[in-house]
Order: C-alpha cells, then structure tokens, then sequence
C-alpha cells in the first residue's frame, strides 16, 4: 500500500507544482530580461521626448582623474525647453571668484539630436541659456541602456566631463512622490 501513495503523492505534488509555477508565469509577472527592454523604451522614449534625468557619478578632470560625486546631488534635468543643472566643478576659473559648482535653471536655445540606431545611443548639443544671458554649451551621449556622458563648456570655466545614468523624467516624479508621507 505505501509503495502506491507514496509515488502517487510525489506525482500529485509535482503535478500541483506544474500548474503553480504556470499560473505564476501568465499572472503578469514579467522575467528581468523583459523589464530591461521595457527600461529601454521607456528611456528611447523619454530621450525623444525631452524629459529626461541625468544623474551624474564621476566627474572626469583634464588630467583623466575621475572623482566619484552623489548622483542625487549633480544632475542635468532636460524637461521639454527648460534646463536644470546642479553639478560639482573642479577646473579653472576664468573670473575673479573661483568658481566650484556650476547650478543654474534656464531655457534651451538650441536642442541638436542625432542618434544612431545600431548602437542605440543619441548624441545631443545643447546651447542653455540662464536668465543672467550666461550661455553653456553642453554635449551629451545617451544610450538606452542608461548611461551617458556629458561635457560642459562655458566662458568662465575650462571644459568638464562627467559620467552617469540617465532615467526617465516621470520615473524620478513618481518615486520622489513615492516618499512623500500621507497623512
């Protein structure tokens, strides 16, 4: 008799096994390979779209040094034709003051974007203006899969190069909001 329910048992759990892990499957969980090409649409998409993060990690000086910065503290917002930028700075100052941090908020003027489908990178000149008529060049490459790389210019400063991951615009909206207590 246990040489029957023991095999039919082993066969009923193996069984019940099946059917668990195909239901898990069409129950709208989705593999890390599908959400990495989800991550990626959304990211061409934003890209296209002008409403775009860069979080910004590295800051590359001329002498090829990299320094690591907090990415929640140096970031370029591109959102539609208004620029912020908050980034650390270490190089020559052409001015009077030294000049530690390049932060400003203002309009694009001019918004160059060239992509290249076989390597899904964009490569993107912007001329920023602020509401002080300072005018910054920046250069940014951007690709998919979330890094990019930016290099900014300026009269009063020498050219700076930084490295860091690009995010969706309304992705950093919503897990900022994210955090916000209900009461």
């Amino acid at each position: 008799m246990n040489k029957i329910i023991i095999p039919a048992f082993c066969i009923f759990l193996f069984i019940a096994g099946c059917v668990a892990t195909r239901d898990s499957a069409n129950s709208g969980h989705i593999s890390a390979k599908e959400k990495k090409g989800l991550e990626r649409i959304a990211i061409g998409k934003s890209i296209e779209s002008r409403h775009y993060v860069l979080k910004m990690d590295r800051i590359i000086l001329a002498n090829g040094q990299m320094i690591d910065l907090v990415p929640r503290n140096n970031f370029i917002i591109i959102n539609g034709e208004i620029i912020s930028v908050s980034l650390a700075y270490e190089g020559r100052s052409f001015g009077i003051r030294r000049i530690t941090g390049i932060n400003f908020n203002g309009h694009i003027s001019r918004y160059i974007m060239k992509s290249n489908e076989q390597k899904n990178m964009y490569n993107i000149q912007i001329e920023a203006v602020t509401s002080s008529n300072d005018k910054f060049d920046i250069y940014l490459t951007l690709s998919i899969s979330g890094n990019c790389t930016a290099s900014i210019n300026n009269s009063y400063i020498q050219i700076v190069n930084y490295r860091g991951i690009v995010t969706p615009l309304n992705e950093v909206r919503a897990t900022s909001s994210s955090r916000v207590p209900v009461r």
